[in-house]
């Protein structure tokens, strides 16, 4: 049972390996037009569930509402029940996804300053958590390293200056591993970086 149980494990790391590595490719080959970094603590649904994401985020070409982002999300104190006992986790994962951003072109210069993000993403779990029930001799693993839970996610971002903007969200796991689904509600900002090329008249 251990020599099966050592393969699975084993089998997981790969995978997340062959996952991040494949990230990390696609990432790099894509034309960098103006990189963002966004910076986010977290909420969740368990009022002792919080967390953080740390991402970078880039259009697919100038003036095309489709984006692509990598990063790292950290939620301590996730809650489960287990065995009529209340337990409580933190996970780490890497996150890739795909976005759609609808700009407001509405004639109020405030509103102009607000769009609204529609995520749609994985998550690889880079966390192992174990409980071992010693009384009646059982373990049960909540999360293991390799595991890929799907999540959804919309904010509204508000532009307070040409580089910094403002995030607000919300985004949820239907199936975090063994733990269920998961919800967080999300504030952050956002900076841009124009790193694409410039090109000049004659």
């Amino acid at each position: 049972m251990n020599i099966l149980f050592d393969r699975c494990v084993s089998i997981k790391r790969q995978v997340l390996a062959v996952f991040l590595t494949v990230l990390s490719l696609l990432v790099c080959s894509l034309p960098t037009q103006a990189l963002e970094i966004d910076v986010s603590a977290h909420q969740g649904t368990e009022y002792e569930t919080q967390g953080f994401s740390i991402f970078i985020a880039d259009n697919f070409s100038r003036k095309n509402p489709f984006y692509w982002s990598l990063g790292f999300s950290r939620y301590d104190e996730v809650f489960v029940e287990w065995n009529n006992s209340n337990l409580k986790f933190p996970i780490n994962s890497a996150e890739a996804s795909l976005s759609y951003r609808h700009q407001f072109t509405a004639r109020n210069p405030t509103m102009r300053r607000f769009s609204m993000e529609y995520q749609l993403g994985v998550a690889a779990s880079l966390t192992d958590n174990k409980f071992t029930w010693v009384e009646l001799n059982e373990e049960k693993y909540f999360s293991e390293t390799g595991d890929i839970n799907g999540f959804l996610a919309i904010s509204a971002h508000y532009k307070m200056s040409s580089n910094v903007s403002a995030i607000m969200g919300v985004k949820h796991f239907p199936k975090m591993s063994e733990f269920g689904s998961m919800s967080s509600v999300f504030l952050g900002v956002k900076f841009n970086f124009d790193v694409g090329p410039t090109y000049y008249g004659n």
